[in-house]
């Protein structure tokens, strides 16, 4: 399997860049929604609105722009492995990450109140508020985080995976050979081999038929029976055996089984 480092690189930069852009741009929103809450608020209880205070203290919301950033940093850099390590690092970060927001947010807004105000708020105020108040979902936020870091990671690499897979290396014995996939027809389990037909030649595998599913573009690589993977884009004709099962006749006018138990697969290959 050959992968393109740089290609690879540049695609996870913009990745990453793309969603700190939305994480950027939500911030934002929320900080907006809460200033324009806390107007109608005011307008409804008829109460006093200061924007100096409402904008000040919403800046709660963009504070998670930076700890986001920095917990998902903390993720990538620790990387627990094990699925009882990464429950305790996802508690662990998720209080660790809330104290720190709302212990910074609280001296930031102290440092602001003491420009602003002749009479500032005081620090023990406004860090109790922010715990009654904010401390609920920023808990959620961080709680959920390394999880979503996880999730967003396989996919990634589950697309980088079909966009880069060109080549498939085919290992049988001490013999390696690089077999290009748009050449590859069929692959079929022949225990203890998997056997790959390419358009000219026909080569033994050690890997499992699954293993090299999970390599292959499932969009042409579709799994036809459970001992077999074709490329849908070396399919001649589709006959029907009138039982539910199909056969596919390939371009090299091998003949494979389209079992009905994998119709859900292989049906639109009907209309194809």
């Amino acid at each position: 399997m050959t992968i393109r480092i740089q290609e690879l690189s540049k695609l996870n930069s913009k990745l990453l860049n793309t969603n700190l852009r939305a994480i950027i741009l939500l911030c934002i929103l929320i900080y907006g929604l809460a200033i324009f809450q806390d107007y109608l608020f005011s307008r409804f209880k008829s109460t006093g609105f200061y924007w100096s205070d409402t904008m000040l203290y919403n800046i709660y919301w963009l504070f998670f722009i930076p700890f986001i950033k920095l917990a998902t940093y903390t993720k990538t850099k620790i990387q627990p492995k094990i699925k009882k390590t990464k429950i305790l690092y996802g508690f662990a970060s998720g209080f660790i990450f809330t104290a720190l927001h709302i212990s910074i947010f609280s001296i930031v807004f102290i440092l602001g109140s003491n420009l602003i105000y002749e009479i500032p708020h005081r620090f023990s105020t406004i860090f109790k508020n922010a715990i009654s108040s904010q401390s609920q979902i920023t808990i959620l936020v961080y709680l959920c985080l390394p999880f979503v870091i996880d999730y967003l990671n396989r996919k990634k690499n589950l697309n980088n995976n079909v966009i880069e897979q060109k080549f498939i290396t085919v290992k049988n014995g001490t013999r390696i050979t690089k077999l290009d996939v748009s050449k590859v027809l069929v692959i079929k389990t022949d225990r203890p081999y998997t056997v790959i037909f390419s358009l000219d030649r026909k080569l033994l595998h050690d890997e499992s038929l699954k293993k090299l599913e999970s390599l292959l573009d499932p969009k042409i690589f579709i799994r036809v029976h459970r001992s077999a993977i074709i490329n849908k884009n070396h399919i001649k004709e589709i006959s029907s055996r009138k039982n539910g099962d199909y056969d596919a006749i390939l371009t090299n006018q091998h003949s494979v089984r389209l079992s009905r138990h994998y119709r859900t697969n292989w049906n639109t290959l009907l209309n194809h």
